[in-house]
């Protein structure tokens, strides 16, 4: 049978739907920033400075659903205020207003010098009783293996096994705590660092 154009047909290349879908992407944001000009550099900035500032507050150890978060039942929290620093915890009385210490919550690079992991400082935030007991703990900073405020002490609950620790432990790695298969010394640099801020909180705030 003779074959159009003189030899036999040839098949485009198909996409499938999730190509499709960047070339869509990518083609409407170049065809936005060629239309809009100054005014897309603009949106651009605005959104790039939205995420800094998203993270900012994230890394500032402040927000409300961070301190909520180490301290469970609070519902509202002080200034960081003190020596050493700490957020007081409260929980409030709904009938008469009034509010009622249950806690404190701290940052581990408040308690110098913190010691490094492979890579770098292991920021913490933990939330301490009035018994002086671990109530809850977030590693919310830390760089290892290209890998940071996400990552291996999130991936199997490194965090809530310190816990219902106190000043009197010894917070050793594979004794007290279990280790991380590859990051036995970012392990040892985060407790280390938890067990010095548990320590001097307790010493001047439950004791």
């Amino acid at each position: 049978m003779p074959q159009p154009f003189g030899g036999p047909l040839k098949m485009l290349p198909t996409l499938t739907s999730r190509s499709f879908c960047r070339v869509l992407v990518l083609t409407l944001v170049l065809s936005s920033a060629f239309f809009m000009g100054d005014n897309f550099s603009a949106w651009l900035s605005a959104e790039q400075n939205f995420y800094r500032s998203a993270f900012a507050a994230n890394s500032d150890h402040t927000t409300d659903r961070l301190l909520k978060a180490v301290v469970p039942g609070a519902e509202s929290f002080s200034e960081k205020e003190g020596e050493p620093p700490v957020y007081q915890a409260f929980k409030n009385d709904p009938a008469t207003g009034e509010q009622t210490l249950i806690g404190y919550a701290f940052v581990t690079p408040d308690f110098p010098p913190e010691p490094n992991g492979y890579s770098g400082p292991i920021d913490t935030l933990i939330g301490l009783g009035l018994d002086g007991k671990i109530v809850g703990l977030k590693v919310i900073y830390y760089k290892e293996s290209l890998r940071y405020t996400i990552g291996d002490f999130f991936s199997w609950g490194f965090e809530e096994q310190f816990v219902g620790l106190d000043a009197a432990n010894r917070f050793r790695v594979d004794k007290e705590i279990d280790g991380i298969v590859k990051a036995t010394i970012s392990a040892k640099a985060a407790a280390r660092g938890i067990r010095r801020s548990v320590r001097a909180v307790t010493e001047v705030y439950i004791n």
